[in-house]
């Protein structure tokens, strides 16, 4: 947890120890080839699980090797890198990999669809005494004419090995292209199906796996909801008939993380985006729901800035701090050592990205402290200690700046694509 000290006493910002190593096991099982982002349900009214996750590009690699290694979407993986060519990455190019996630509205149960996110939450029915837990997967939609349909759903039947029956709106339209489909297609590597599906409510719609992987994180479907081949193997033995299925369209979502509000912003789907243009009213209207004091005009070029970006990332857009005791703002605490140099070996590390890291006269206690700072945004120390969890999964607490402390600009390098 990052917190406060000295006077300051309510929680801020909280880190959670627990969640940590929980997310760094996944983060190891994931560089192991391990599949599924699963994630121990916020508490209160926190909805942020995940954290930001970073890769190398390798010999070879496309954007598309690395969706399916840390089993994300290509187009979220595309968006959170507006920068990187995804058809050839330079070798050596640091990625972001958007593994931070903003969850759905409530109630969290059975399975929800973010078609414009092109992502599935799947929230199990937790066993008595169990903690709730949330397991997310990328997903491919139907593409522009094909929509997939939006609505509350169920899980009517599972069908191991399924064999694909070509339906009459897929034969014409193959036959309007000059082609001839197969009507049936049985189990096996040549099924669009791949080896499981869960058959809707909505008759004719499906999620099911695919034998195109490259696809996943795409609208290249007829409408059916279709998931990397492990991932549907997965999901399928966990889920049982009647499971609820929950499909929205919602490309902007406000996440609370203790007293900061975050926004994740997704480009709306193309035949939208003709419809109406880039509409931020939604944005407008949770803000002012959620915010617990009047936004300033700062905070608004933050959050429209942050909701035309798209880069599917929560990015923290409002936060709210105690307020400093000397009023020369906050200091981030990272380590307090006995041994100088050890101190001083962590102070380098975090300059790679954080220029203001420094190790602080060692007190009358005999401790050196390595710090951060000092801010006088708010904001600005929340970025700071965010970035420096997920790239060196080192937890902070604040500190009051000493009264004879200078107030300086913190330097800061940002992540990749942002």
């Amino acid at each position: 947890m990052l917190r406060a000290s000295g006077r300051f006493v309510r929680p801020f910002l909280p880190f959670r120890r627990a969640g940590l190593l929980i997310l760094f096991a996944a983060a190891m099982c994931l560089a192991g080839g391990a599949r599924a982002l699963s994630f121990p349900l916020p508490a209160g009214g926190d909805n942020l699980v995940g954290r930001i996750q970073y890769a190398m590009i390798r010999e070879g690699e496309t954007l598309m090797d690395i969706a399916r290694r840390f089993d994300v979407g290509f187009n979220e993986l595309v968006a959170a890198n507006p920068g990187v060519d995804p058809w050839l990455p330079a070798v050596g190019t640091r990625v972001v990999v958007p593994t931070r996630f903003i969850l759905p509205p409530r109630p969290w149960r059975g399975i929800v669809i973010n078609l414009v996110e092109m992502r599935l939450y799947y929230f199990p029915e937790p066993g008595p005494g169990e903690p709730g837990e949330v397991v997310t997967y990328p997903v491919g939609i139907g593409r522009e004419g094909w929509s997939t349909p939006l609505g509350e759903f169920s899980v009517v039947e599972k069908i191991e090995h399924p064999s694909w029956t070509a339906p009459a709106s897929i034969v014409a339209e193959m036959a309007a292209e000059g082609m001839t489909a197969r009507r049936v297609i049985p189990p096996g590597p040549d099924n669009p199906l791949g080896d499981y599906a869960l058959m809707l409510s909505e008759p004719g719609y499906l999620l099911h796996g695919t034998n195109r992987p490259f696809s996943i994180g795409m609208r290249v479907s007829h409408g059916c909801i279709r998931l990397y081949p492990e991932d549907i193997e997965v999901l399928f033995a966990r889920v049982p008939r009647n499971t609820p299925v929950r499909i929205e369209n919602e490309p902007y979502k406000i996440g609370r993380e203790g007293g900061v509000l975050f926004l994740e912003a997704h480009a709306p789907l193309s035949e939208e985006k003709n419809e109406q243009g880039v509409n931020l009213t939604s944005v407008v209207s949770q803000l002012v729901h959620v915010s617990e004091r009047r936004l300033a005009d700062r905070d608004w070029d933050r959050i429209i800035a942050v909701a035309n970006r798209h880069s599917g990332v929560p990015e923290p857009i409002v936060a709210q701090c105690p307020q400093p005791e000397f009023g020369k703002g906050w200091l981030l605490q990272l380590g307090a050592f006995k041994d100088e140099a050890r101190a001083e070996r962590l102070a380098k590390r975090l300059r790679a990205s954080v220029s203001s890291a420094s190790v602080r006269a060692c007190g009358s206690d005999g401790l050196c402290r390595v710090r951060v700072g000092p801010f006088r945004d708010c904001l600005a120390l929340f970025v700071t200690a965010q970035l420096i969890r997920d790239e060196f999964g080192v937890e902070g607490f604040i500190v009051a700046a000493p009264q004879d402390t200078a107030i300086n600009e913190v330097s800061r390098q940002g992540r990749p694509g942002h």
